[in-house]
């Protein structure tokens, strides 16, 4: 069992209510004020439950913050996955591009709530949700290198594909939180799938579809 784990889950709507609340109130706080404006009795007030409903649940801040994170990351992952199965019948380039921005997205629409939780709360990184969550984005990188078959080029399919992910992982993380215009930004994201798709398969995909044309 996680360090971070609640003392009971919700089982009626109402105190599923209360729950989600407070992992609400949670993410407001982070957004507005950061880690360091962040404790129980705030997440009572702004969830609008007594500070000794919170601890019916919960032993303290932190744990507030693992569920928030495991969400957040649930859904990541929900949606990196939906992209896969969306991208059949595309070119590979194409599904390289849609995956790619969809990872941006990801973390653009939560940016400062994002950052917070990954980048300046030290434990987050640690959680065994975390864990899982890079583990899913790698199982999603195995599954997209199996399905692409014979066009992918790469020496050690399973150790590069590994590599891969881990630089996708951490490059769509620092161009998610960059404070660029969204021209840059989408310039970047392009320019992360053109370089993803060159390791990949080892040509450009303009060289790629120059070849195909002729």
């Amino acid at each position: 069992m996680s360090a971070y784990t609640p003392k009971k889950w919700p089982k009626q709507a109402r105190s599923k209510m209360s729950f989600d609340a407070m992992i609400s109130a949670c993410a407001r706080i982070l957004r507005k004020d950061g880690y360091e404006g962040l404790n129980t009795n705030h997440i009572a007030k702004v969830a609008g439950v007594g500070i000794g409903t919170l601890y019916d649940f919960f032993p303290d801040k932190e744990t507030i913050v693992a569920v928030l994170a495991e969400r957040m990351m649930a859904e990541s992952t929900r949606r990196m996955r939906k992209v896969f199965t969306d991208n059949v019948g595309v070119s590979p380039w194409e599904g390289v591009v849609r995956l790619t921005q969809q990872g941006v997205a990801n973390v653009v629409e939560e940016q400062k709530l994002s950052y917070v939780l990954l980048r300046q709360i030290p434990f987050v990184m640690t959680l065994p949700t975390v864990a899982a969550w890079r583990n899913a984005l790698v199982e999603l990188a195995q599954d997209i290198r199996v399905a692409a078959g014979d066009t992918m080029r790469l020496a050690r399919p399973q150790e590069d594909t590994w590599l891969m992910a881990q630089m996708l992982f951490n490059a769509t993380l620092e161009i998610g939180f960059l404070d660029v215009s969204e021209a840059e930004r989408n310039a970047l994201t392009l320019g992360l799938a053109r370089l993803t798709y060159r390791m990949a398969v080892g040509r450009d995909p303009d060289e790629v579809a120059t070849l195909a044309a002729a």
